[in-house]
C-alpha cells in the first residue's frame, strides 16, 4: 500500500469504530484505514525499515565500544 508524498500532520483513532484517520499536510490526501489496513501498513513499513537499515545495524563497525 502507498501513501501519498506528503507528511503527515496528524494520526488519530476512532474510539468506537477503531478506523485510523490520517491528516496530512496537503489536506486532498487526508484519509482513513480501518484497523487491520492500518495495521497492514504499519508491518509492512517496518518490514522496509528493516530492511534498509539492516546493512548498517549488522556492521560492527557502526556499532563499536
Amino acid at each position: 500500500m502507498d501513501l501519498p508524498n506528503s507528511p503527515i500532520r496528524k494520526i488519530s483513532q476512532c474510539s468506537k469504530c477503531g478506523k485510523v484517520s490520517l491528516k496530512f499536510y496537503n489536506p486532498q490526501f487526508n484519509t482513513a484505514f480501518k484497523k487491520e489496513e492500518w495495521e497492514n501498513i504499519l508491518t509492512e513499513g517496518l518490514q522496509a525499515l528493516k530492511k534498509i537499515l539492516g546493512p548498517i545495524t549488522e556492521d560492527p563497525k557502526f556499532f563499536t565500544d
